[in-house]
């Protein structure tokens, strides 16, 4: 019987804790009430950027007044007028992200207020937001007497707000603000040919196998380094204009007859083809597909992007052999030996020489800075001493031994001119940066000092 005593204590603390956890969930509920509110509190635009479909963007503030109409079709903007072109994407979700994000200071007048006192009779700023619940309109007006501040309207609503000139800073916006700035809009994965014409040097033409690797045919049938190929295409095709003129006039169209700096023609998978001619007009740069197309003025560095030849777009790897596949290596006369993967001296197999697999991670993703016929002088001259270096690598399952020479290059003490066995029979030589062959010649090591005597 004296247990009743404790049960009813029990059931009381039960109680105050089941209170005290009911006061905590609402405190935390009320919290984040609280703090959704104070997030949504005097946004000017109730919005969500992902379901706005169209916009007409009306700036009257800039020297040149624009009327821009823009649609979202399958996840992407366009402009229809006044030109039909891609729209840039990123531009278009920052301003629609701006509207979403802007607070008002406070209400003005809360209805049937006199537009024209606030400037927004005549607005400068009207941006229609689409929706599948219908249009929202905004009016951006005058600035306030008072702080920097300016007027803004729903239209249809009467009222005024009145808040940050960020609004209207942030959307005083052009045609070319809001377009797609790159120079093509195609996709450069689909480029099956390249051709690259330029005055006083041989045409250059890339076509794509049917592995989709890129190769040289022009001027000569040359292999092609494929990251060089598709870093131009992307360079050329992303290159983004400072202006655009859709409706050049006759003088700067005529300017495209002449020789020009470069002519960059592609064919696609589609079977569709692009030509794109690069001129100078007025100390800048212009390019112009012809036709319709808006003739697009670019950067000056695009000058050094089309300044290619072929021998910018060559394979300039050196070796073609996997390192892993290397059992012996003779180096200036001095032979080593692979043996469960580890490298030693081949007359002490105690002694390892970890410098041979070092030397051979260099040689096998070595890059030539330059190629050169045997018979250019920068090879004649550099190989008429004695090689600095010489290498004999011998492979496991019989295949023919590589046989590699190195020179100083004459002129270029930073440099190695380099021959091997299957370059011989191309004709062609290669000059290597030492210090991406750096295995070649280890840090030699310091000679020990004896220790200075006390007396």
């Amino acid at each position: 019987m004296t247990l009743k005593p404790q049960i009813k204590t029990a059931a009381l603390l039960f109680g105050v804790l089941l209170v005290l956890g009911g006061l905590a969930s609402w405190d935390e509920w009320q919290t984040k009430r609280d703090g959704k509110k104070k997030e949504t509190e005097n946004l000017l635009l109730a919005i969500e950027p992902e379901k706005i479909v169209g916009i007409e963007f009306s700036n009257r503030e800039s020297k040149d007044p624009v009327n821009i109409s823009m649609s979202k079709s399958e996840g992407k903007w366009a402009i229809s007028s006044p030109v039909s072109v891609a729209a840039d994407q990123q531009a278009v979700d920052n301003l629609l992200t701006t509207l979403r994000d802007y607070k008002f200071e406070k209400v003005v007048i809360e209805s049937n207020a006199d537009l024209a006192a606030f400037g927004l009779d005549k607005p400068r700023r009207v941006i229609q937001l689409k929706t599948e619940k219908g249009p929202l309109t905004l009016l951006v007006g005058a600035n306030a007497p008072v702080g920097y501040s300016v007027y803004a309207s729903i239209e249809g609503t009467g009222k005024v707000y009145v808040g940050s000139q960020h609004l209207a800073v942030s959307t005083g916006k052009s045609l070319h603000d809001l377009r797609n700035k790159a120079l093509l809009t195609l996709d450069p994965a689909q480029v099956t040919q390249l051709e690259l014409i330029r005055p006083g040097q041989p045409s250059v033409t890339i076509a794509k196998d049917t592995a989709g690797s890129f190769a040289i045919i022009k001027p000569e049938a040359l292999q092609a380094d494929q990251t060089s190929v598709r870093n131009f295409l992307d360079e050329i095709a992303k290159a983004n204009a400072t202006a655009f003129f859709d409706n050049p006039d006759p003088k700067l169209k005529n300017s495209f007859n002449g020789r020009g700096l470069a002519e960059i023609r592609l064919k696609l998978a589609d079977g569709k083809a692009t030509n794109l001619k690069f001129i100078e007009a007025d100390k800048k740069v212009h390019a112009w597909a012809g036709g319709s197309e808006a003739v697009a003025q670019l950067a000056d560095d695009v000058k050094t992007k089309i300044a290619k030849t072929a021998a910018d777009f060559r394979d300039r790897k050196i070796f073609s052999f996997a390192g892993d596949k290397a059992m012996e290596v003779v180096l200036d006369g001095k032979a080593y030996k692979k043996n469960a993967g580890d490298w030693h001296a081949a007359d002490d197999a105690t002694k390892p020489a970890p410098q041979i697999r070092s030397l051979l991670v260099d040689l096998e993703f070595a890059k030539a800075s330059e190629i050169f016929a045997l018979k250019d002088k920068a090879v004649v001259d550099s190989t008429a001493l004695a090689a600095a270096h010489s290498l004999k690598i011998s492979f496991d399952g019989g295949a023919t031994p590589l046989e590699i020479s190195l020179w100083e290059k004459k002129g270029s003490p930073e440099s190695w001119l380099l021959n091997h066995s299957e370059s011989k029979a191309k004709k062609i030589a290669y000059a290597v940066s030492k210090s991406s062959l750096s295995a070649i010649e280890p840090p030699k090591e310091a000679p020990v000092l004896p220790t200075p005597e006390h007396n």
